[in-house]
């Protein structure tokens, strides 16, 4: 044969192999697998702010982010590294806010989640690192929400963990064997994100899960901002529950599980929050134990929202949408494992620097 048809053959080989990796982060194909999810990092550190932080509230953030980052966080996301290895979790995912953000133009702001990322990274050597954009990966302290900034980092980091060209924003999605992965970018106009998700959702209709990761909830987790959603909440929400689906969420710091039931289906959703101060245990929220505490509480802070007539409508269509549930599960921070197989989804939820899980929760069945 001449040497040219072997290059031929080899290139054509080379281009399925790179089309076919193209379809998961993980390297196993086996019906069994687990994924480890970290919630917020708010990853700092003073080389990335110029100016003093406002009297709003930042400067304790930024306070607060520096004692945690001496520490309390890098010991935390060490033993969610270690933990990676010893399960052999295929890859793991951060859901939002690695850094703090509020850096003082998009060049420093960019560094900042380079660095946020790096300082992760060495933590999973040898897994892929998954993120999530959140809500402070785009902010900056002069000019307020810089997508562009946050999207010139993020992006070319997305596309080398997943090995996928990702372009535009930071939605994405990925096949695991029969499982569909569906990442959302939380800051683009709504009508954008359940564009994707319908056609996501389309092109993958023989699914035996789907994991949707956001960093904002698709479902009310906050009783201070229940409504601080991602774009068209309520219609990916309606299209979601007829498939079987777990929505992996953070932004709250606040670790919960939810579920809300129709006669169509039903969703649930994990928030995971990896704060390097939450050690004492102490539950935010008010440590609600099930909806109606939850529910009651939330009506309060919908009253104080900035159009509180239109978000009342909101709430009340929400609420009477079906059969909710609702549990504060702790107070510290930590991360989880998820263990999937043919069966079922378990979550083991670590809690702060602890080599035991927290609890372990049953939060999937395979139909």
């Amino acid at each position: 044969m001449k040497i040219r048809n072997w290059f031929g053959i080899l290139s054509a080989l080379l281009c399925l192999t790179a089309l076919a990796a193209e379809t998961k982060p993980g390297q196993g194909e086996s019906k069994r697998y687990k994924v480890l999810v970290m919630g917020d990092a708010h990853f700092d550190s003073a080389e990335f702010h110029k100016s003093p932080p406002a009297t709003d509230g930042r400067k304790s953030e930024r306070e607060r982010n520096f004692r945690m980052w001496k520490s309390k966080s890098p010991a935390l996301f060490a033993a969610a590294g270690k933990r990676a290895s010893a399960e052999h979790v295929e890859f793991a995912v951060q859901l939002g806010d690695l850094v703090q953000g509020d850096s003082d133009d998009a060049k420093l702001q960019g560094a900042m989640i380079d660095k946020g990322f790096t300082t992760l990274k060495k933590n999973f050597p040898d897994i892929p690192l998954l993120i999530v954009k959140g809500n402070h990966d785009i902010r900056t302290l002069k000019k307020g929400r810089n997508n562009a900034a946050a999207n010139a980092a993020l992006l070319p980091i997305i596309s080398k963990e997943l090995n996928k060209k990702v372009t535009k924003n930071t939605c994405y999605s990925f096949m695991r064997g029969r499982d569909l992965f569906i990442a959302i970018d939380g800051f683009i106009p709504a009508k954008n994100t359940e564009a994707f998700v319908r056609r996501t959702l389309a092109a993958h209709p023989d699914t035996r899960y789907v994991f949707f990761m956001t960093h904002l909830p698709l479902m009310p987790a906050s009783t201070g901002s229940p409504l601080w959603l991602v774009p068209g909440w309520d219609t990916i929400a309606d299209m979601l529950e007829k498939r079987n689906t777990l929505i992996l969420a953070a932004h709250t710091h606040s670790p919960s599980l939810a579920t809300r039931t129709t006669d169509r289906g039903k969703l649930t959703q994990l928030i995971v929050s990896s704060m390097g101060n939450a050690w004492s245990g102490k539950r935010r929220h008010g440590g609600h134990g099930d909806w109606a505490g939850f529910s009651a509480a939330a009506d309060k802070g919908i009253l104080r929202a900035k159009d509180s007539e239109k978000a009342q409508a909101q709430w009340n269509a929400w609420k009477k949408s079906g059969d909710f549930t609702f549990r504060s599960l702790f107070g510290n921070s930590g991360f989880v494992v998820l263990d999937i197989d043919d069966e079922k989804v378990v979550a083991r939820y670590y809690t702060s620097r602890s080599a035991k899980s927290g609890v372990t929760l049953e939060l999937l069945k395979n139909r």
